[in-house]
């Protein structure tokens, strides 16, 4: 993949915060489609709490009347373990340094953006106490399906929204619960059934592996079948989760997926399943074909990482790869749909 000569494309002064008392943070890891002659990016926005000397603010949303709640906790505290910059850990219970909310973003050329002025979807139900982050867009049948971390005290599930306007958005409600995480949905039926990618969380049985799962409507899943591990030794081997939704090529399903080694350094890679049998993957990338080494990548709130939920392909096959860089900003790549599937056989 080369890199956009323009990048960074979407950076937290791009957009203005919910609130006047809150700042952003992040902006990252977006969604992509075309629509209407434009490119749209369905952005993560973090935003974070109003700074206070000598304090560190939590936010939290209160499905009820309350809305958006501001906590701060004092920085001295015995009780407050701040190692990680993502999330931080106060009487045994995690709280995230910031709460996203998704909000679209919109271009003629793919490369300038201009945001809408409001969220696109916002956290409202208890299940998105902590924020909505991370979307996949598939188009099927018109509607365009939105598949989103839903992350609250009860845990990190998978949210479903739908628009066909990309101005209004319908909730589906929660489609996997706790703890799941990078579900992508296939752009068509396979076998009569609906087709996704999931990742469950890892435990100390399981590895961080890509499952698939089948539907008859969208909302139930079942049939898991455990698609791909981590490769002990490898840039793949911490965990493996999928990125955007495939496309389908006369080489089976191809697909763009993330992976980080036991350092944590995350990398995105490219894979071939079955066209009848997704579960079943033909081949995968031996090495990356993008990872963290431009300075935007590799200094953020989490260093070393490239993680992409969105991609376009052009009539010719063009591809631009849409991905978050550092868990701060938004970024491109350029490449083929051929050039990724002799990756995917590399």
């Amino acid at each position: 993949m080369k890199r956009l000569g323009r990048n960074p494309i979407l950076t937290p002064r791009d957009v203005k915060p919910t609130r006047d008392d809150l700042t952003v943070l992040c902006t990252l890891n977006p969604a992509a489609v075309r629509f209407a002659g434009q490119t749209l990016l369905l952005v993560r926005v973090g935003e974070a709490a109003p700074a206070r000397a000598g304090f560190v603010g939590v936010l939290r949303h209160d499905a009820g009347a309350a809305g958006v709640q501001v906590r701060h906790i004092p920085i001295g505290d015995p009780a407050l373990d701040r190692s990680d910059p993502r999330r931080l850990v106060y009487r045994g219970r995690t709280l995230l340094t910031s709460m996203s909310h998704l909000r679209l973003a919109r271009s003629r050329d793919g490369v300038n953006f201009t945001f809408d002025p409001q969220p696109a979807v916002f956290p409202s139900t208890p299940y998105e106490s902590f924020g909505c982050e991370d979307p996949r867009i598939t188009l099927i049948d018109g509607v365009y399906y939105v598949a989103y971390t839903a992350v609250s005290e009860m845990g990190v599930a998978v949210a479903l929204a739908s628009t066909e306007d990309f101005r209004t958005f319908r909730g589906h409600g929660i489609i996997f619960p706790p703890y799941q995480k990078d579900v992508c949905i296939f752009p068509e039926k396979v076998g009569g059934a609906y087709i996704c990618r999931h990742r469950p969380y890892l435990s100390e049985f399981n590895d961080a592996c890509i499952w698939t799962a089948w539907s008859p409507d969208l909302l139930c899943w079942g049939r898991h079948e455990m698609t791909l591990a981590p490769t002990p030794g490898t840039w793949e081997a911490g965990r493996v989760g999928a990125g955007a939704p495939p496309i389908r090529t006369s080489e089976g399903w191809l697909e763009i997926y993330h992976a980080a080694d036991e350092a944590g350094r995350y990398c995105l890679g490219a894979m071939l399943s079955d066209l009848d049998e997704p579960q079943r993957v033909l081949s995968r990338s031996s090495r990356p074909v993008l990872e963290p080494r431009a300075d935007y990548e590799l200094a953020g709130l989490y260093a070393n990482c490239v993680f992409c939920n969105g991609l376009v392909v052009d009539e010719g096959g063009a591809m631009t790869v849409y991905y978050g860089a550092a868990d701060r900003i938004c970024a491109a790549a350029l490449t083929s749909v051929d050039e990724m599937i002799a990756a995917a056989k590399s």
